[in-house]
């Protein structure tokens, strides 16, 4: 018995794979349409196709195998006698139009939720479309809802008539301070920072990078101090890269081995401080006593923007205690939103000083200026590399 088949695809192309990987190489085209599934699902291109030994003759098919094409509206008519369809490597295409399909499938899953995002604050929080267009842009690039309102809002009553989202730049250029790196050499004492923060937000890497890009470009002297005595391996990891870059490492249990370390590198320029990562509330106070105990360490809180606006607002407010007086974005390159630093920047309310892209020393740290981060936030920013500080 002859064998016909009907296929559905996304574009003429898939259903030709689907044809050839269903009856091989001798199948031929029969009829082709377009078929309108409605307002929310694209539309599709059905192929009927059959083995050559087929009649061509419509009224000969079984009635639940074959349904008669409808009139086409884009697709040209076949040509009267049926061509086979060219032979193609079976496998490799396949595979490649269902990742093409899926990829389509969950840029469309996308775009209705952004759309029921859209209509929901169009109605809930009763923003003009424009405007709850560009809120739900912001929360789509990790901006926290309430801190993305309120900068759409305050755009809306400085400036009615002028660009909104030139406004809401200005809004949120208006959130987010910057310092001058801590590679950058400004001609004053002794300078001594500790990187703390949870773990795996890569304090020892950023450190390593700070110290590599300070003996580089700004000629300073560099000494490492390690206090995290709880990682295996942690002061290892530092000493490592001590070597490496041939400056002086150490390591500190307490407040006299910490004040003495210091002591021991009063020919540096710039000494930094890794510390472990610390999560419970009690392990960030002891932290805290050991570091502030020494006077003269700045703290820099460093956190990971890959971990959402939630929880990066949840992490700075715990290590709020600390009082920290830096703020170093970390994996920006893998966050889905990089506005969540906004979270962190406006908790602790003190300047960032730099953002991390990478796991290369040095290259993979960058000082932004506000409007730099800015467009970061807002998704315009291409590259960290061009135009950094």
């Amino acid at each position: 018995m002859s064998t016909f088949r009907t296929f559905r695809a996304p574009d003429t192309r898939s259903a030709l794979a689907m044809v050839k990987a269903a009856l091989g190489p001798d199948a031929v085209i029969l009829a082709t349409r377009d078929v309108d599934n409605g307002l929310f699902r694209a539309k599709e291109i059905e192929v009927t196709a059959a083995l050559p030994d087929a009649p061509a003759q419509t009224k000969a098919l079984p009635a639940k195998a074959y349904n008669p094409p409808a009139p086409l509206r884009s697709l040209p008519t076949p040509a009267p006698t049926p061509a086979p369809v060219p032979v193609a490597p079976r496998g490799t295409e396949s595979n490649d139009e269902l990742q093409s399909l899926r990829a389509s499938m969950e840029e469309m899953r996308r775009e209705l939720r952004r759309m029921g995002s859209q209509v929901r604050m169009e109605r809930e929080l009763k923003l003009p479309p424009p405007a709850a267009e560009v809120l739900t842009r912001l929360v789509n690039r990790g901006v926290e809802e309430s801190i993305a309102e309120d900068c759409v809002r305050t755009a809306l009553t400085r400036a009615p008539n002028a660009s909104l989202i030139a406004s809401v730049r200005s809004a949120l250029n208006e959130r987010i301070t910057t310092t001058r790196a801590p590679w950058q050499a400004d001609g004053k004492k002794q300078r001594v920072m500790a990187l703390v923060g949870p773990t795996g937000v890569g304090k020892t890497t950023s450190v390593a990078k700070i110290a590599a890009r300070a003996l580089m470009e700004s000629k300073q002297k560099v000494a490492l101090i390690t206090v995290d005595t709880y990682r295996i391996g942690a002061s290892e990891q530092l000493t490592r890269y001590g070597e490496i870059m041939n400056v002086p490492t150490a390591v500190a249990r307490d407040r006299s081995e910490l004040t003495r370390a210091i002591a021991r590198a009063s020919n540096a320029d710039l000494i930094l401080i890794d510390s472990a990562g610390r999560s419970l509330p009690e392990a960030v106070a002891r932290q805290a006593e050991l570091l502030r105990s020494v006077e003269g360490i700045t703290l820099c809180l460093t956190l990971s923007a890959c971990i959402g606006p939630r929880e990066m607002a949840a992490q700075a407010e715990r290590y709020r205690s600390l009082s920290p007086e830096r703020l170093l974005v970390t994996k920006v390159d893998e966050a889905v939103g990089p506005g969540s630093l906004l979270s962190a920047s406006t908790r602790i309310a003190q300047p960032i000083v730099a953002v991390c892209d990478g796991q290369r020393v040095p290259e993979d740290i960058h000082a932004l200026s506000g409007s730099d981060l800015v467009e970061l936030v807002l998704g315009e920013r291409r590259s960290l590399s061009i135009g950094a500080r």
